[in-house]
């Protein structure tokens, strides 16, 4: 009988010490998530990097064309068009961080709106005097301006006979290489603020970080394939609206996009964007929208010409149709599903719904 009541007793008193430690562990596991060491890894290890990455691609654009002026070789060209890929496939890791020092000289507006106005560009040309600086030129400089200076049918042509082809793209680069000098010496100082404003009202630089990783993939979606596909007008295609129409690297640059908002998402290896939400108990919602990056990458990848030509290709309909929709699924996940798990309100506006 004794052996019998000690045996009980060290029996519970095992059963209480696993489950002592099983609430311990539990609680280790609710400790309040740091925003601030996001932030803080975002910042050093996704943001720097890549406008560091930007910088030295344009730096290169700029030194490469100041040959090609030189030399105006069809050599030249291609290497003045390979800095500026490289570039725009860089800025799709740097466009979605439009706060601080970016959104305050409207950076991303004068780097990457599209579509190119090609005969506003061919306007000013031929006129000899523009303000590239006014909003009413963004359709006309930056990177998509220069998708059209350099890869038109015409271009080395104009390079080669027209000085003012020759001066207005000059004064594209040289703006863009200002500019992107400006926000370089802007984060030096803004990145302590954004390191430390972790708080969620819309005017804190997580808050702000949240809107523009949603806003960016929603601009993803609908302008770099909702709308030259038709789906924001009733079906009918606009092939006139597709980014890098010139270049025919629009698939290049959607990839490119999607693959960055990844990469966001998950801090780099560092602290993101998932281990808040693991942090929440949303391991479902993570692995929900990391499954949805792979396949929506996955599909975009799986097109073996250019998005024009996609478009004209009535073969082509359920593919596009298909990648849509993915890019479709993943605004619920984390537009809505996310940001609500983050207690973040989104204040920008979008046209198209979701």
């Amino acid at each position: 009988m004794l052996k019998r009541s000690v045996g009980y007793v060290l029996l519970l008193s095992v059963a209480l010490l696993f489950s002592c430690k099983d609430k311990v562990g539990k609680d280790e596991d609710n400790t309040p998530f740091n925003k601030g060491d996001m932030l803080k890894n975002v910042s050093a290890n996704i943001i720097l990097p890549s406008l560091s990455q930007f910088d030295a691609d344009i730096s290169e654009l700029k030194s490469s064309f100041i040959t090609f002026k030189n030399d105006p070789t069809s050599a030249n060209l291609e290497e003045v068009k390979m800095h500026w890929k490289s570039g725009y496939l860089t800025w799709q890791t740097l466009k979605i961080f439009d706060f601080g020092p970016i959104r305050n000289i409207g950076f991303k507006s004068a780097t990457g709106t599209y579509p190119v106005d090609a005969s506003k560009i061919q306007s000013n040309i031929n006129a000899g005097t523009y303000n590239l600086a006014s909003a009413s030129n963004l359709d006309a400089i930056g990177l998509s301006a220069l998708d059209y200076l350099l890869f038109n049918d015409q271009a080395l042509s104009e390079f080669q006979t027209n000085a003012a082809y020759v001066v207005y793209t000059d004064e594209v680069i040289q703006k863009l290489s200002s500019e992107t000098q400006t926000i370089v010496n802007g984060w030096s100082t803004y990145r302590g603020t954004f390191n430390e404003s972790t708080g969620t009202s819309s005017t804190s630089a997580f808050s702000e970080f949240v809107n523009e990783f949603n806003r960016d993939y929603e601009l993803a979606k609908t302008a770099k394939i909702g709308i030259p596909i038709g789906k924001a007008n009733l079906g009918l295609t606009n092939p006139e609206y597709v980014e890098a129409r010139y270049s025919g690297i629009s698939f290049e640059l959607l990839v490119e996009s999607v693959k960055a908002l990844k990469v966001t998402y998950n801090g780099s290896g560092g602290l993101g964007f998932d281990d808040y939400l693991v942090n929440l108990e949303r391991t479902d919602l993570d692995d929900i929208i990391n499954d949805k990056f792979d396949i929506i990458i996955s599909k975009a990848e799986g097109f073996s010409m250019t998005l024009e030509q996609a478009i004209n290709d009535p073969s082509m309909v359920n593919q596009l149709d298909e990648l849509y929709l993915h890019l479709q699924q993943q605004v619920v996940n984390i537009k809505t599903d996310m940001t609500a798990a983050f207690g973040v309100l989104i204040t920008y506006q979008d046209n198209d719904g979701d």
